[in-house]
């Protein structure tokens, strides 16, 4: 037992560096300029070892995208029961724009809108990790609102993705054409702009 516990330890330190070195690969030389060799060496693994946790390049690729989104993209315990419906979203958006901005979700879309033409079905997965599954756990977050009152019942996977959109207009779209934007100064000020906006859609009367 001791020794099979021992071998489990040493495989997942060695898939932790592994996801690490490529994580850095890929977004210094992009998806097409990252080699599987160089990847091993930079985890100081063989390559075999490599492959033995990562069947291609493109799998690879998904995990690095799943690590980053794991955690960033689960939204359960970011607001706490007595927020008001404003203070709740304005926390759910800055943990949204985190994910974009602080931990490369925008660096990592970038490198799959270069590689769109090449491999489509690392799009399909990003859009997956990056989309789906974020809008899923956010609007569970909704719905509890929802449920508190503090918001009118309503459509929430709809109402998440005019949310969301909102976000990528003001913020995301230009970031990933630029790898130079950042967050402006006045990110505050523009998230509750679109709160605003969406309170109104979807907020009751009295929500603030």
């Amino acid at each position: 037992m001791g020794l099979e516990t021992h071998r489990r330890r040493v495989s997942a330190q060695k898939r932790s560096s592994i996801l690490e070195a490529a994580r850095k690969n890929f977004l210094t030389n992009g998806y097409s300029g990252a080699g599987m060799a160089e990847i091993a060496r930079d985890a100081d693994v063989s390559t075999a070892t490599l492959y033995k946790h990562f069947s291609s390049k493109e799998a690879l690729f998904t995990a690095v995208v799943k690590e980053s989104a794991q955690g960033a993209g689960d939204y359960s315990g970011i607001h706490d029961p007595k927020d008001s419906a404003r203070e709740a979203l304005h926390k759910l958006c800055r943990a949204y724009l985190a994910q974009q901005f602080e931990e490369d979700g925008n660096a990592l879309m970038r490198i799959v809108i270069a590689e769109v033409p090449g491999a489509p079905g690392l799009a399909n997965e990003m859009y997956e990790i990056l989309s789906n599954r974020r809008n899923a756990s956010l609007r569970a977050q909704i719905d509890t609102l929802i449920e508190q009152g503090k918001l009118r019942p309503h459509d929430s996977a709809f109402s998440v993705r005019i949310c969301t959109g909102m976000l990528k207009e003001v913020f995301v779209w230009s970031a990933l054409f630029d790898a130079g934007v950042t967050l402006p100064p006045d990110t505050d000020e523009k998230i509750h702009a679109i709160i605003d906006a969406w309170l109104k859609l979807y907020g009751p009367s009295t929500a603030a």
